[in-house]
């Protein structure tokens, strides 16, 4: 056999020579041609992890290729093909044969031909590119200069020139405008700025424009969305019981740094570094939050010192991968077998994030405390808000008879029927308590006062359409202190208020009532009204109202995520739990009311009878005094309300921000051991913080800490940080980046598509002082990047993935862009910078259905307001039940980094654009604007929602079939009002009686189609 392997060799030499195939005429690289089918193929056996490697033999390096073995072979002879052992064993049988038969791997013809061509030729080595020093190429003369923009495109249109290819015409301005908008915004173009555009006929027209969206605070939060995905940015902690943390001070900062253009440099230093700087500033502190983004679990029974271990992980790892480009914690338990990092390496780096006194279990400390950056910008807006609302209270008295008028025509209305107090029809206390029904219909709850006390009081009602319950905690002279509570200082605990309705015509129908929102007149700090529906009931978790200081009574309105009550009569089933742990927290007097009214209407008081009745007369009955009491009522009730508004934004003002967790080295710096087999209890030996020996060395005159790591990274010497930043943007525009594996910069990477153009990016972003959006302006002003995304199927075949870049991509949007650029679009969106998450539509029942841990979970409490239409990186992140609606578009869960997002097209995201919550709202209001904003013709009012969604004009053909849905859907609506009633009740905002109901819902059916369109959530 070893005679028909070296025959076979020889065969195969004779092959190369006489067909032509000569190293003068067809040089192999290494770099290129060998390294990938090495580090696929031997590195696992024979590469860098000297505990897993075979026959003492490494292939990694041309010592250890060429060296002489112990059989007296040497695997690869340069020059020699028959008498390199290489080159028998991969064309042997047997078990001579290399891969092993039994492997998955094998080596096609091809692959085998490079290898002895390579061999033949000298077998020469190079380094991997990602790890030689930056050198600034030149970029390349080159044919029709005139299509030259900026020196990218030289680079670009050399390659092309060489496959044979040209590049596309420049995409045509709507399509430019918004490609651009949506790449460095997030957000479509307005058509004030397509028109402005349009108008323009400079040639530096787009340019400005690019500099516009530059400067636009959505710029900031665009680009901070991708950021978050870098840092596994989330709300919540992770691990099993997954609850919930402060960090959106630290996403503010990530914000406010991109709108500064803060150099790169400086952003790396800041979030690896920051406390470490002398005389750190408190958004240095706030920034190291980055470092801290990390899963932290609460469990009980863990192993304290394996979790911290965990986390120290994920911080090398974590930041090897965004700022190295690289795999490094493939190196935790062995040797790296591809990239040369010795495990040794690896935890002198781990020692740089090793230092931070925290915990595995409930490890948030450090913590500090800092205001946003964002925070001026918020207070301007806060100010505005004051100021609108100490105007409108100014004015009141003068500017009252519109409100008036609507006020007493609601009073009058079915919809404006106000409270009604139920009935108890029965009363238990699971605790033994007595309870009386008194003449008002409160219960007075006496005698026995347990630890824990569940009331259950059931009603019956003739209501349906139930929108809002109210819930008063009345005082009485029995109660301790004469407070609302039981407890010997008058206070009490709610920790959960619950409601079944049940059918009195079919006991068999019933629901659990959920509730979207709750709101009280006062709450105790940490004690919010909202903890009373949020599902949780131990850790003390519930409302209370400060009854030792107050010994007030206390309202709290609890408004339905659905109206309910059951034609024919509705039993209602209260439960209200008290289960606070220091017991004896009984509310003492409740009295529960239900209304129709709409939530926004409703007032946690009566309206009182003499009140009603005059509200119910005619206008020309009423004396003038009647009048004058009417509009003294209706003046107090508005100032009240104003009042109220005003102190919840004053009080909003002044809170303090929360504490966020960030980074601290501990006085005394903790020892760092190697862990053999990556085990936390195996300690080794002993190593102190450094850097893998293939890059250039820490500075000499610097501690070794993270500030001397970070300035490291920075270095212009640097071979990586560069190179991986801007391939992370040039990702960002095109799909892919210049390097594809984008998180891989190492052996098992792919190899750059324009080598040249990345380090002559790389060099620039350097010189340019790390400036980020001069980058990006860079990029987007090319002539490869205005190209137009049409292909041939010719070219398409060529090249499908685009690498030669002979074409603009077209790209999937990502979930945030989909659902802000359908609010855009609509009108809805909330522009409002920076703050905490929000919780905007969300299908009931999912947390609980999917992380359902007594007591610690807690149902999902939808937003209402504003809080619906924030820009969707506002969104709370729960690591184990993400948005449904990110999740389907593929976002991460952010348990770790993610540096690229998958594009997937699934059944799922066509049934959420059409029907999600958020989308069918958002074509109601897109509806509502082409009605009121396109002109008096159907044909004006397509034209302007279509631009609108697309930033073009529609075809006549698109306007046909958009006119003939439009004109069957009105037939329809007309036909079957309370189909159209439906499709304008989605959402949280009142249907706009102003408008004819049946062409609304129709032109809500032609918002629904161009949501809808592939055109709409694809960046052309």
């Amino acid at each position: 056999s070893l005679m028909q392997s070296r025959l076979l060799a020889l065969a195969l030499a004779l092959v190369l020579t006489t067909t032509g195939m000569t190293p003068a005429a067809e040089p192999v690289n290494f770099n290129r041609d060998i390294r990938p089918i090495l580090s696929n193929y031997c590195f696992a056996c024979h590469g860098p992890d000297k505990n897993e490697r075979q026959a003492d033999l490494r292939l990694d390096q041309r010592e250890g290729a060429i060296a002489t073995l112990e059989s007296g072979m040497a695997a690869i002879i340069p020059g020699d093909v028959t008498g390199s052992e290489l080159i028998r064993r991969i064309q042997a049988g047997g078990d001579d044969r290399m891969p092993p038969a039994e492997t998955q791997k094998q080596l096609t013809a091809d692959q085998r031909d490079l290898l002895a061509r390579w061999v033949s030729q000298g077998a020469a080595y190079q380094q991997h590119w990602s790890f030689l020093p930056l050198q600034r190429p030149t970029p390349p003369s080159i044919r029709r200069q005139n299509w030259v923009q900026n020196p990218i495109d030289n680079f670009v249109l050399r390659t092309l020139q060489h496959e044979g290819l040209s590049p596309t015409p420049e995409a045509d301005r709507e399509t430019l405008i918004r490609r651009v908008a949506l790449d460095l915004t997030g957000l479509p173009p307005t058509i004030a700025e397509i028109d402005s555009f349009l108008a323009d006929p400079s040639p530096r027209a787009f340019e400005t424009v690019v500099d516009h969206y530059l400067q636009s605070q959505a710029y900031g939060e665009h680009m901070a969305r991708y950021w978050l995905d870098l840092a596994r940015y989330a709300d919540t902690n992770g691990y099993q019981y997954d609850t919930e943390r402060e960090m959106w001070v630290w996403r503010d900062w990530v914000i406010d740094a991109y709108n500064r253009n803060q150099p790169f440099d400086q952003f790396t230093i800041d979030q690896l570094a920051g406390d470490l700087v002398t005389e750190a500033t408190p958004n240095q502190h706030l920034a190291t939050g980055f470092n801290r983004n990390h899963g932290i679990t609460i469990e009980g029974g863990v192993i304290d010192e394996e979790y911290r271990t965990e986390y120290v992980m994920d911080r090398v790892v974590t930041t090897s991968t965004v700022w190295l480009g690289l795999t490094m914690g493939c190196a935790r338990c062995h040797e790296h077998k591809f990239d040369p990092i010795s495990q040794r390496e690896f935890y002198q780096f781990f020692a740089f994030f090793n230092q931070v006194a925290e915990k595995g279990n409930s490890g948030f400390n450090p913590k500090f405390q800092a205001p946003s950056p964002l925070a001026s910008a918020q207070h301007k807006q806060l100010d505005a808000r004051l100021a609108r609302l100490q105007d409108q209270l100014k004015r009141l008295p003068t500017e009252l008879e519109p409100g008036l008028t609507k006020w007493i025509a609601r009073v009058n209305s079915a919809a404006g029927s106000g409270w009604r107090v139920i009935t108890p029809t029965s009363m238990v206390s699971s605790g033994k308590s007595t309870m009386t029904r008194l003449e008002d219909n409160s219960i007075l709850v006496g005698e026995a006062n347990p630890g824990m006390d569940t009331y259950e009081i059931s009603s019956r009602t003739d209501q349906t359409g139930i929108t809002v319950v109210r819930l008063q905690t009345l005082t009485h002279p029995s109660l301790p202190g004469g407070g609302p509570g039981r407890h010997t200082n008058s206070n009490f605990v709610l920790s959960e208020f619950e409601l079944v309705a049940v059918s009195l015509q079919d006991p068999e129908k019933s629901e659990q009532v959920t509730f979207s929102s709750a709101s009280a007149d006062y709450s105790q700090n940490g004690y919010s009204i909202t903890n009373a529906i949020d599902g949780i009931v131990t850790n003390n978790n519930g409302w209370a109202v400060d009854g030792p200081t107050r010994k007030k009574p206390c309202t709290a309105l609890f408004v339905a995520r659905k109206p309910f009550g059951y034609a024919g009569g509705t039993e209602l089933r209260f439960r209200l739990r008290h289960e606070a742990s220091f017991g004896t927290h009984g509310i003492g007097r409740p009295r529960l009311s239900t209304t129709c009214d709409e939530p926004d209407q409703v007032h946690p008081v009566e309206i009182p009878d003499p009140i009603r009745r005059l509200a119910g007369l005619e206008a020309a009955d009423r004396t003038a005094p009647e009048m004058d009491q009417l509009r003294g009522y209706y003046l107090g009730l508005r100032q009240r309300e104003i009042q109220g508004e005003v102190a919840r934004l004053e009080k909003s003002r002044v809170t303090a921000f929360p504490a966020t967790m960030v980074m601290a080295d501990m006085p005394v710096a903790r020892e760092t051991h190697l862990l053999i087999r990556g085990e936390y209890n195996q300690p080794g030996e002993r190593v102190v913080a450094g850097v893998p020996a293939i890059f250039p060395a820490l500075p000499a005159d610097q501690k070794a800490n993270r500030l001397a790591m970070a300035r490291w990274l920075t270095d212009p010497a640097h071979p990586l940080t560069a190179r991986v930043a801007v391939n992370r943007y040039w990702q960002r525009l095109f799909g892919n980046g210049l390097v594809k594996t984008a998180e891989d910069f190492g052996v098992q990477g792919e190899l750059p598509s324009h080598p040249e153009l990345l380090d002559w990016l790389a060099t620039e972003f350097i010189q340019g002082g790390w400036n980020v959006k001069a980058i990006q302006r860079l990029i987007v002003t090319s002539a490869t990047y205005r190209q137009d995304s049409t292909v041939d199927k010719k070219n398409y075949q060529r090249d499908p993935d685009n690498r030669l870049l002979s074409r603009a991509p077209r790209l999937r949007l990502d979930a945030e862009q989909i659902r802000d650029s359908a609010l855009a679009a609509s009108g809805l969106l909330v522009e409002q910078l920076g703050g905490r998450s929000v919780y905007p539509y969300q299908p009931p029942g999912l947390w609980m259905e999917l992380n359902n841990r007594p007591g610690y979970s807690r149902s999902y409490l939808a937003g209402s307001g504003d809080d619906l239409y924030r820009r969707s990186m506002y969104t709370f992140w729960k690591r184990t039940v993400n948005s449904p609606m990110m999740g389907t578009f593929d976002a991460p869960e952010r348990e770790f980094c993610t540096i690229r997002r998958s594009r997937t097209n699934t059944p799922l995201q066509a049934l959420l654009l059409q029907n999600g919550v958020q989308f069918v709202e958002a074509a109601r209001q897109l509806g509502r604007r082409m009605i009121l904003e396109g002109g008096e013709s159907v044909e004006e009012r397509i034209i302007h929602g279509f631009r609108l969604v697309t930033a073009r004009r529609p075809t006549a053909a698109e306007i046909r079939i958009l006119q003939d849905v439009y004109e069957q859907r009105l037939a329809l609506y007309r036909q079957d009002a309370s189909a159209a009633a439906t499709l304008l009740s989605v959402g949280a905002l009142p249907r706009d009686l102003a408008l004819d109901m049946a062409e609304h819902a129709s032109w809500t059916v032609i918002g629904r189609l161009l949501l809808n369109l592939d055109e709409t959530i694809t960046r052309g």
